[in-house]
């Protein structure tokens, strides 16, 4: 693996932890911006560098149509999801700078999408103070912003 995906792989990994405390509806939820929600924006990512290992290495996965499908994928899915790409990412793959790239930058997006749901005048806070995962959030409004 290259030194800049190690980097962007860290970064994730710290973002997958902050995620995984999210209820289902925090994760799908629709900021308006990016990719709409976390999970859009996760998959958006994954999605960037199936090309380079399906055309050097013949991956395939089961989430190739993920926006068909969406509503049936879990945070479980993605999370396996990248671990096969992590699985098959080695240092012969020159143009995967710019999945890198755009992965940081989705990164960025989904790291401002928990800030948000963090504040406390956010309509998606309305929730308990735990950070326990829990199904639903209590009192959670979705509205489009």
């Amino acid at each position: 693996m290259t030194i800049d995906y190690n980097w962007v792989k860290a970064e994730r990994q710290q973002i997958l932890k902050q995620i995984n405390n999210l209820s289902e509806s925090e994760f799908a939820f629709n900021f308006g911006f990016g990719e709409g929600s976390i999970k859009h924006t996760l998959l958006a990512v994954a999605e960037k560098y199936r090309p380079f290992l399906k055309k050097n290495n013949g991956f395939t996965s089961s989430l190739e149509n993920y926006r068909d499908n969406d509503h049936k994928i879990s945070f479980d899915d993605v999370l396996d999801y990248f671990r096969q790409i992590d699985n098959q990412i080695d240092t012969s793959h020159q143009d995967i700078n710019q999945s890198i790239a755009e992965e940081f930058r989705h990164i960025g997006h989904i790291d401002t999408m928990l800030h948000m749901i963090d504040q406390k005048d956010h309509r998606i806070a309305e929730r308990t103070n735990s950070r326990k995962k829990v199904t639903e959030r209590l009192n959670m409004t979705i509205t489009r912003l």
